[in-house]
């Protein structure tokens, strides 16, 4: 058993010896998606280690969870370089293992649920299979609950939410989606403090939400809001940034 432990913790320090803010090494499954190309070697490095570091961890080993998530977060980080599916797929496998093996009070619970939710929303993105789409809601929707108020990755998790929601309105036309997309998207901007990074994008998220239910009613504050809003997050996000093409 020593020996085991010590291969287990040599195959951490070897992955956490990859330098903080790293493009191998994201902080959650959102840190990839806007970095550069050219870190797929990289990505690749890391996998192998968590990889090998998961096979050699015991089922009921209190780190396995972690690796399982860690692992989970490289590989969709490289599936989002590359679009290789495989690599999806294998992230929502780990994934799954990894919120299995965590308990309900567990403080990590509500991100690993998050995570799991975010791979799915991306399957369906890709496969279109509405089963995804679902899981993704509420696996989203239970991040959001067990994260108390005031917390600060509470935001994120109801952007995401609102973000699933949305893209069930689209795909069904469901008008009770598209409301509480709108009050998740709220909820999100008011959690979101001035300056934030992610409060640009958060607030052009509402205003698209609002611009939808615009277009279903034709009522003129939405569009007159959605401007608005438009307008603030351009405003806030700098020029040369990728994401103002989308504002």
């Amino acid at each position: 058993m020593p020996d085991l432990e010590a291969a287990i913790v040599g195959l951490q320090t070897e992955v956490e010896a990859i330098p903080e803010g790293h493009p191998a090494m994201p902080n959650d499954l959102g840190d990839c998606r806007s970095e550069r190309t050219g870190i797929v070697q990289d990505l690749g490095a890391a996998i192998s280690r968590l990889e090998a570091a998961v096979e050699v961890t015991p089922e009921d080993h209190p780190d396995r969870a972690a690796l399982l998530n860690n692992l989970a977060k490289q590989l969709s980080c490289r599936y989002e370089q590359t679009g290789n599916l495989p690599d999806l797929e294998a992230a929502i496998t780990r994934l799954e293992a990894a919120v299995k093996a965590t308990p309900g009070n567990h403080p990590t619970r509500a991100a690993r649920l998050n995570n799991l939710g975010e791979c799915l929303s991306s399957r369906y993105e890709r496969t279109g299979i509405l089963q995804d789409l679902q899981a993704a809601i509420a696996l989203s929707g239970a991040a959001v609950e067990l994260t108390i108020e005031g917390h600060p990755d509470r935001a994120g998790w109801l952007t995401n939410l609102g973000n699933h929601l949305d893209s069930r309105y689209k795909r069904t036309g469901n008008l009770q989606d598209l409301e509480a997309a709108i009050t998740r998207s709220e909820a999100a901007v008011e959690a979101t403090p001035e300056g934030h990074p992610d409060r640009a994008g958060r607030l052009n998220n509402l205003g698209k939400c609002l611009r939808s239910r615009y277009r279903r009613y034709g009522n003129l504050p939405d569009i007159e809001v959605a401007i608005t809003l438009s307008e603030t997050a351009l405003q806030a996000t700098p020029k040369g940034h990728p994401a103002r093409a989308q504002m």
